[in-house]
């Protein structure tokens, strides 16, 4: 088809024929001359897409509040009812013109790049699709958290941040993870996570040189790294999958009657919102369901625990009962108060998912 500079050509042509057309003289009073500098706006795009690596692209306009009002002017004063907007127009034009100069694809589907031509500010932004790594991580040491931490100089997130950054560097980051272990619990088993990397200048790498790098720290482990998209995100952090827990246990008296422990099989547990997370967390009741629990007498008043419950099961609580906020407890069934001395995770059960 013809474009719209073509179409007023031909119009033009028309109208000089008939005697109608009057002679143009200066800008338009509608653009401003915009399309007449369609090579300038190119040529800035080229500069400030270099050293960023993206497979398509999309192109969007944000026009100054003079542009729209002369453009709505222009059609209430002419009747028009059938047009295509400046924007679209700005749009197409230099979508055709970046394509041949970045050598991409223009993609209005799902674009690594958007690039927003900003003319009240005269300027160009870029918007850059983040990048996102599905893994699955252990955590092989107590007292580091997941997810930055101001009290904590060092995280999970933060180790696999620092290797990940030096071969995708980005503006800044976010780990998004299937759930999480306490700082003083290890995970022994693999955890799916997401690593996003927000506004990265590059998009590829070797993820299995890159899974080598993040194991070099001993206090973590990575494997099946895999790039993915946002809709991973959303599924791992949907995912609510029953844990299996070993807790050491230490009691104030001698331990006896566990037998009476069986009970909390299958049964629903009711837990106010614990004591140790009331100053960051809403005071609410949850309820949650222990699948499975079994134990092993290490001393006259210690016990190891492998207890199966539901995702969202605070299992200390489980054990001590958080005077009362957690029933039943171990502590309340057993009238023994305990204290947890060991938590690990060993078994996260994706697989039921």
């Amino acid at each position: 088809g013809f474009t719209n500079k073509e179409r007023g050509k031909a119009v033009r042509k028309i109208l000089r024929e008939k005697g109608f057309e009057k002679p143009l003289k200066g800008k338009c009073e509608i653009c401003g001359g915009f399309f007449q500098e369609l090579d300038k706006w190119s040529e800035k795009i080229v500069k400030e897409t270099r050293g960023i690596e993206f497979e398509s692209f999309v192109i969007g306009t944000v026009m100054s509040s003079e542009l729209i009002r002369k453009e709505e002017s222009l059609w209430e004063e002419t009747g028009i009812e059938y047009c295509e907007s400046f924007k679209a127009e700005a749009n197409r034009e230099i979508g055709k013109k970046m394509e041949k100069k970045l050598g991409k694809k223009a993609d209005k589907q799902n674009p690594t790049l958007t690039i927003i031509l900003d003319l009240e500010e005269k300027k160009i932004r870029l918007e850059i699709k983040p990048v996102f790594i599905y893994g699955e991580y252990q955590k092989l040491v107590r007292g580091i958290p997941q997810t930055k931490w101001d009290k904590y100089p060092i995280t999970v997130e933060d180790i696999i941040a620092e290797c990940a950054l030096k071969r995708i560097p980005g503006d800044s980051h976010a780990f998004h993870g299937c759930g999480r272990e306490d700082i003083d619990a290890r995970c022994l088993d693999w955890r799916p996570f997401v690593f996003e990397i927000k506004n990265p200048k590059k998009r590829h790498t070797d993820l299995k040189s890159l899974e080598k790098e993040i194991n070099k720290s001993k206090k973590i482990k990575v494997r099946d790294l895999v790039f993915c998209d946002k809709n991973k995100v959303i599924e791992v952090k949907s995912a609510k999958p029953d844990k299996t827990y070993r807790v050491l246990a230490e009691f104030e008296k001698p331990v006896k009657n566990l037998e009476k422990l069986k009970t909390l099989k299958g049964i629903i547990i009711k837990q106010r919102t614990p004591s140790r997370v009331l100053h960051r967390r809403a005071d609410k009741l949850r309820e949650k369901r222990v699948k499975n629990i079994k134990w092993k007498v290490i001393t006259n008043k210690k016990c190891e625990f492998i207890i199966r419950a539901e995702a969202g099961l605070y299992i200390k609580e489980l054990i001590t009962g958080d005077k009362g906020r957690t029933k039943p407890s171990v502590s309340e069934i057993l009238e023994n108060p305990a204290k947890v001395l060991e938590l690990d995770v060993i078994k996260i059960h994706t697989e039921e998912i």
